[in-house]
């Protein structure tokens, strides 16, 4: 994702759907102007209403392109807002740095943590 911006992603999106700045602006609750301005990259999107922009692009919950568009959307050092709720839950959260911790520790590569997250998508 290195060199990829929220706001340049977006539009990326909506270009390829074929939807109108305005059009997608109003589909998805946003005055065009801020629209305009995410785009550019001169203002962050509000964390919610990144859920109805996704909507109003059609992206599926478990494709690669919603993943991409939420840690885009996410502010440094915060999980996406479509997996905050989740991990907010007071037990998971305990477990988070004992993983990532268990991580770090043994070393793994980054081809390790992809199939360590192929293993986790077939449970």
């Amino acid at each position: 994702m290195m060199g990829a911006t929220f706001g340049a992603y977006l539009k990326k999106l909506r270009l390829e759907k074929g939807i109108g700045l305005r059009a997608f602006a109003k589909s998805a609750d946003i005055l065009p102007s801020n629209l305009c301005h995410l785009e550019m990259g001169r203002q962050n999107p509000p964390q919610e209403w990144a859920k109805k922009a996704a909507k109003a692009l059609g992206l599926k919950e478990d494709s690669p392109q919603w993943g991409k568009f939420f840690d885009l959307a996410a502010r440094p050092g915060e999980f996406a807002v479509d997996v905050k709720d989740y991990f907010s839950e007071a037990e998971i959260a305990e477990e988070l740095p004992v993983m990532a911790r268990t991580i770090k520790n043994r070393k793994l590569t980054r081809e390790d943590i992809e199939k360590l997250i192929k293993d986790i998508k077939k449970i």
